[in-house]
Parts: C-alpha cells; structure tokens; sequence
C-alpha cells in the first residue's frame, strides 16, 4: 500500500473505504473508454485507491454504440491482458463488467438473451441519458429482471430530471422495482454540481444507496475521491455498514 493517503489516516478519526472492501464502478483498463490512459495510470488509480482502503476492483468500461463499441469480448480480453501486466508488479488483480448504456439496441441485445458482464449476484451496471428520460427504461428493467438480472443505474444523483420537484419519488420507484441504486463518491464533494451533491447526500439520508462507487476515470480524481471520505453523508453510510459493496 502507498504511503501518501495511509500518512493522511494515521492522524484522523475517520472510516475508510476498507468498511466498502470492493469498487463496483471504474474505468481501469487502459484506452479502452475514457478512463486510464496507460498501464502506468492504471497502477497509480489502484495504488492510490488501495490507500484509502479498497482491496477489490470490479472495472466496467463503456459499452454505448457509436461512442466506445466495447463488446463482452474486447473487454474480457482486455482485462486478462491487464491482469497479466501488473500481476508481476504485485498488484490487485481486476474482476471486468461493463457500464451498459440504455437505448433501443441495448432493449433488442437482452430480448435476443446476449451474454452481459455482469459481477456479484448477476448484477448489471446500466447507465441512461444524463439530461433526458429514456423512454425505454421501464421496459429494459422489465426485460432484465425477467431473465434473473438484477440491474444497478449508475450514478443516480447524475440525472437531474429524476429529481423533480425535489422528490425522491422517481427513485423509490425505482427501487419499489427492484432496481439498485449506485451513487458516485465524487457526488458528495460538489464535483459534478450543487444539485447532484444535494441528491446524494439527500438519498444518503433517507437510506437509498446500495452501492457506493469512486466511477474512477483518470488518477487526478484520486484526491477527490479522498475528500469524500470527509463528507459527513459518506461517514454516517460507512458507520452503519449496510451498503452492498462488502458483499461483493
């Protein structure tokens, strides 16, 4: 384990991530999406991630058709290649799924029963459009539950429109459909704006995160993803440990 995040927990009373144990959301194999640029990025993202206490990667690269067309395939190969390259270095090794991107080809790829990379109790990491509804969704969840998927939407908080009214309504929905909620850590810092900080920290309140994830994508977010842990919303869900990532 590096030594710069370790010097940092030696002075203060604060949980750390080894109460999560694993990350279930990353972009840790290099130029595969836009996460890690190179072998040696990738080294420093775990190590730096390794300091603040997570001992297990789960990576999901992109899957979205005309951005980053990933298949099972490259990214499975992909993985062991990585896998191969830093296993002489010593490092953790790295479990692949993918951060599936919610659209028509997506609902015709699960009716037609393709192979997904799934992690944990057959979960699938999806993803929709950040500033419009997915009229397909309903019917895509409906699709995966049916063939004994269990899906996570990534980063939640990110979907602004799903906060209307300032309701947590659109999520109890959601989970009153057997959908598990993913909320970046990087939320709770203000990074990606005011309104996602506010719907993390109020989802945080109200008990409706199953799984925490740094959706790690470049190793300058390293010291961000440490400030997390000073968000008082991150200590309370790290305190009562009932998040689902330690089950993975």
């Amino acid at each position: 384990m590096g030594t710069f995040f370790g010097k940092i927990f030696e002075h203060k009373h604060l949980l750390d991530f080894s109460v999560l144990n694993a990350d279930m959301h990353s972009h840790l194999i290099p130029n595969i999406d836009d996460g890690s640029n190179s072998l040696q990025e990738t080294r420093n993202m775990i190590s730096g991630l390794q300091d603040m206490g997570f001992k297990k990667f789960i990576t999901t690269p992109h899957i979205m058709p005309e951005v980053f067309k990933n298949t099972t395939e490259i990214i499975e190969n992909a993985c062991v290649k990585l896998n191969e390259e830093i296993a002489a270095e010593g490092e953790q090794q790295v479990i692949a799924a993918a951060e599936y991107y919610i659209d028509e080809q997506f609902a015709n790829r699960v009716r037609n029963e393709e192979r997904f990379l799934t992690f944990g109790e057959n979960y699938i990491l999806i993803e929709v459009n950040m500033m419009a509804k997915e009229k397909r969704l309903e019917e895509v969840l409906f699709e995966l539950n049916l063939r004994g998927y269990i899906p996570v939407l990534a980063h939640v908080e990110r979907y602004p429109y799903m906060y209307e009214g300032n309701s947590l309504n659109y999520y109890s929905g959601l989970m009153d459909a057997d959908v598990l909620l993913q909320v970046n850590l990087r939320s709770f810092t203000g990074q990606y704006g005011e309104i996602q900080k506010k719907i993390a920290r109020q989802l945080a309140e109200h008990n409706m995160i199953n799984f925490l994830g740094t959706d790690i994508h470049h190793e300058n977010q390293l010291p961000v993803i440490h400030q997390s842990l000073k968000d008082p919303y991150v200590q309370k869900l790290l305190a009562n440990n009932t998040l689902m990532n330690k089950q993975l």
